[in-house]
């Protein structure tokens, strides 16, 4: 089978050449459309070599031993050899195959299930409570088959997490920013606190909250492996209220003499 008329390309074909045979081809003959399965695997199989730049060269300049290795599995001196320097010829396997995953913080936060197409086939993702940005699902068996005689490969998922606004995490502890009117801060206050799934939580401010002080909400982060759930971190902002009437600042004014301020004219 020759990769490069498996893909309809020319042998001097860059890159982007093949990529856009493959995918024009693999969209035809793909099984899920009523493509003929076989086809589908030497499309896949001559995408694979071809657009691996070492696979390739080793493609287009093969081994001269290629047809037969003479110390090969079946050579009167594959023994002898393998006695002396250990060797023996390795199994042949699939290898395994790696997709990306990309998930909000909230399917992190209370996990979930995802349709996903790995390019050979449809599968069911179940994604744990509390899973780590760059963490990697191992799912056995669900790899590509390059070599139709032997098992599949594994898959691994690598997810990544979507930022979201206002909100950080460290491990099983989550950040969110929370905007507080100074006023409040000075004589202390009761504020809600909405979380990733839409829950309101109440969080009192104690008086004399000052602004970048962290409160912690225990029982409302990510859960870890061990089953242990991290806090949620809220961090004050206090922003200034617009006070026009003389009256209420010279209020104001009165408060800050007895704590000895400078008073603006």
């Amino acid at each position: 089978m020759d990769h490069y008329q498996t893909l309809g390309v020319s042998r001097d074909a860059d890159a982007n050449e093949i990529k856009k045979a493959f995918r024009k081809l693999a969209m035809k003959h793909h099984p899920d459309k009523g493509g003929d399965e076989q086809q589908f695997k030497n499309i896949q199989q001559a995408y694979e070599t071809l657009s691996d730049p070492q696979k390739r060269a080793e493609y287009d300049n093969p081994n001269p031993f290629s047809g037969g290795d003479p110390f090969g599995q079946g050579s009167p001196f594959a023994d002898i050899f393998g006695d002396i320097f250990g060797r023996r010829a390795r199994p042949q396997v699939n290898p395994d195959g790696m997709i990306d995953v990309t998930i909000s913080m909230l399917q992190a936060y209370q996990g979930t299930s995802l349709v996903v197409n790995t390019g050979y086939s449809t599968l069911d993702l179940t994604i744990p409570q509390g899973i780590d940005n760059g963490a990697k699902l191992r799912l056995q068996g669900q790899g590509p088959q390059r070599i139709a005689d032997i098992p599949p490969g594994d898959l691994i998922v690598r997810i990544s997490i979507m930022p979201e606004k206002d909100w950080g995490r460290e491990r099983k502890d989550l950040f969110k920013r929370a905007e507080v009117d100074v006023l409040d801060l000075i004589t202390g206050c009761n504020v809600t606190i909405t979380h990733l799934d839409g829950k309101n939580y109440e969080l009192k401010i104690p008086p004399g909250t000052q602004p970048g002080q962290k409160l912690r909400m225990s029982g409302l982060g990510m859960i870890d492996p061990n089953g242990t759930i991290g806090s949620l971190n809220i961090i004050i902002e206090g922003y200034v209220p617009t006070i026009k009437t003389d009256t209420d600042i010279e209020v104001l004014n009165n408060i800050k003499r007895k704590y000895g301020k400078q008073i603006y004219r």
